[in-house]
């Protein structure tokens, strides 16, 4: 036991030795001989759009719930949840033996009008038959038509179709079970042209635009990008949150993109300004979290260690606010035998 404490205590030592002496090179920034090659870039001062990140949530286009117009019992269900269907596929169907027996007397009703008016017409052309029951013969001919044109209809709507391609999202009756008029069967999503949900706090909406763009990042997909436009920008607010949703269509399609993913949405809806932006590489952490310094090149090509300030995130890099100015070259390439004080030779100049 006592081998194992001792043997502890010397480990700590020897990562305390290590530390300080790797402090202690880099108080003295002692040079580097030979050579020392690097790439810089001139600071010039750019507009940049300044991005807002939010959460957004993938939903369909557009759900529709299936359903019957006519009671019945459940004959088959077709499809599945989640399956791919297309438009005008069979999804289910109830049995139609009762409807096929209206259908079958409504046909028969129309045949014995059709006939009785071949019959009457004849009569009434002879002028043996008053214009009154003539026009009594007609009405139930047209009766009798209109009563087999709904059993038809009757009997057709007992197969339902898909009125448009999309996802089965839920599946709510089974085989057996009986069903009434305009009660749910399946509800179809229309996942081919999805859109993605975000909320904006009340003080940042008036600042977001319908046809703005956004960028996307997926996780659930490998952190795949695309980007969209603000297609949908509400009005009325959460009672709780009080946010905004607004809706982004994606420009292109992401494959399995799907209802529910969660995503990173980042809108410039920033007002843009003037701003100095590094490359991300370019700024360096001080030791213990202290803050950021660069790496500035004199015209002596002269290395000096500048501490600078940082702001936000842009696309390119990163805004700088303090310690540097226009015109300043800083080292973006190279970082590896530099120090304070040596010379250096820029490549890319």
């Amino acid at each position: 036991m006592k081998s194992q404490i001792n043997k502890g205590i010397l480990i700590v030592l020897a990562a305390a030795l290590v530390f300080t002496s790797c402090r202690s090179k880099n108080r003295n920034y002692q040079s580097v001989a030979g050579e020392v090659k690097v790439e810089v870039i001139t600071l010039i001062e750019s507009m940049t759009c300044i991005e807002r990140e939010y959460i957004g949530v993938v939903e369909e286009s557009n759900s529709v719930k299936l359903s019957f117009p006519a009671p019945g019992k459940i004959k088959n269900v077709y499809v599945r949840e989640g399956q791919t269907v297309r438009e005008g596929q069979l999804l289910a169907e109830t049995d139609p033996a009762t409807l096929e027996n209206m259908y079958a007397t409504a046909a028969a009703t129309l045949r014995q009008a059709e006939d009785a008016y071949q019959r009457m017409q004849q009569l009434y052309e002879s002028n043996s038959l008053p214009e009154i029951q003539f026009i009594e013969i007609q009405t139930k001919l047209e009766q009798a038509r209109a009563s087999e044109r709904i059993a038809a209809r009757s009997l057709a709507e007992t197969k339902l179709h898909a009125p448009q391609r999309g996802v089965v999202g839920e599946r709510m009756m089974e085989p057996g079970m009986n069903v009434l008029p305009d009660q749910p069967v399946l509800t179809l999503l229309n996942t081919h042209n999805p859109l993605i949900k975000v909320a904006i706090p009340e003080n940042e909406i008036f600042d977001t635009r319908t046809g703005q763009t956004a960028r996307i990042t997926v996780g659930a997909l490998r952190n795949a990008e695309a980007t969209g436009k603000i297609v949908e920008k509400g009005v009325s607010a959460h009672p709780l949150s009080h946010s905004y949703n607004v809706k982004i269509a994606p420009d292109g399609d992401l494959a399995g993109l799907l209802p529910g993913m969660v995503c990173k949405v980042f809108i410039g809806n920033l007002t843009g300004e003037n701003s100095l932006v590094l490359p991300v590489n370019a700024v360096m952490p001080l030791e213990f979290g202290k803050g950021h310094f660069v790496w500035v090149v004199d015209q002596d090509n002269t290395v000096d260690r500048r501490s600078v300030e940082v702001g936000e995130i842009v696309p390119g890099g990163v805004t700088i606010l303090k310690g540097v100015v226009p015109g300043d070259r800083i080292v973006i390439s190279g970082f590896d035998r530099i120090s304070d004080n040596i010379n250096v030779i820029v490549v890319n100049e």
